[in-house]
């Protein structure tokens, strides 16, 4: 399809999203920019988020329905349908703040030589650090856990041209990690921008039972999954590629403790001791001696 220049494409994957959906999607109506189509793909909900959907009156949304697939089909479905020049992925219970798109159309058509960018990220109802986004240096930021650093989906807006032109989609076999993974994907095509000060925030709904607070073994096997997938798709930067294959094992190693693999965790630490040992007793140092004490 035909670009539509200065049109946003804004895809919404939701499930079983009825709690928040309403509020999302008014917040994007709200926006001060209003050049935009609204992709809302339903990923087989069963409870009522088609009706909640279907009762906004506005000729820019279109609903569009799937078997239950997972988030990463749904935003690829999105974007094989999107018309628009520029296009984002927002998650189905974030908000945006009014001004939110408008500063980012406005980084992109001023900076020429950027493909994406993105703000501050506010953490709500349960406040929290609040974080900017990856974007100046997405393998410094990503591969060395940045922790003031947020990968987001619903943060960002792209250039559609980047991501067609170069064949990029989320990775299906991925699950938490698909967003870092499409943004280290994106980030050896073009440079991105992380917008100063909190004018046009990203408000990130977390509660306590997000996956992200709570540590499984689903979400280390994503983990791990992530890990061989970046070595597979030849992700690492060659630049410090030992450093940082010892920390990624490193910390699978960690996680897998906590999920109780024990194999696994003993099996992760011997590769990150081999891979780089400096590294390996630098982490292991760092993890003994930021460990809560017991009182005497």
């Amino acid at each position: 399809m035909k670009e539509s220049k200065g049109l946003v494409s804004i895809v919404i994957p939701a499930y079983n999203a009825e709690n928040f959906i309403s509020e999302t999607m008014d917040s994007v109506l709200r926006q001060e920019y209003t050049n935009m189509e609204i992709w809302v793909i339903n990923d087989g909900s069963t409870d009522t988020t088609v009706q909640k959907v279907n009762a906004i009156r506005d000729e820019r949304i279109r609903l569009v329905n799937q078997e239950n697939s997972g988030v990463s089909v749904a935003r690829n479905k999105g974007l094989g349908l999107s018309n628009g020049e520029f296009i984002m992925f927002f998650d189905a219970d974030d908000l945006m703040t009014p001004e939110f798109l408008n500063v980012r159309v406005e980084a992109l058509y001023k900076n020429s030589n950027i493909g994406f960018v993105g703000g501050v990220v506010e953490n709500f109802p349960i406040k929290k650090q609040i974080r900017r986004a990856v974007a100046e240096d997405p393998e410094k930021e990503i591969h060395f856990f940045d922790p003031h650093a947020a990968t987001v989906p619903s943060n960002y807006l792209f250039r559609a041209s980047v991501i067609k032109e170069n064949n990029i989609l989320f990775n299906t076999s991925l699950n938490s990690s698909a967003d870092r993974f499409f943004l280290l994907e994106i980030a050896k095509c073009a440079k991105g921008k992380s917008l100063p000060g909190e004018t046009g925030k990203l408000l990130y709904r977390v509660s306590e039972k997000s996956m992200s607070n709570h540590i499984t073994p689903k979400l280390i096997l994503d983990y791990n999954k992530f890990y061989s997938e970046l070595n597979s798709k030849n992700l690492l930067p060659r630049k410090k590629r030992r450093e940082i294959k010892s920390r990624y094992l490193f910390s699978l190693a960690s996680g897998f403790s906590l999920v109780r693999y024990w194999k696994s965790s003993f099996s992760l630490l011997c590769r990150s001791f081999i891979t780089q040992p400096f590294i390996f007793f630098k982490l292991a140092a760092q993890k003994i001696f930021s460990a809560p004490r017991k009182p005497k």
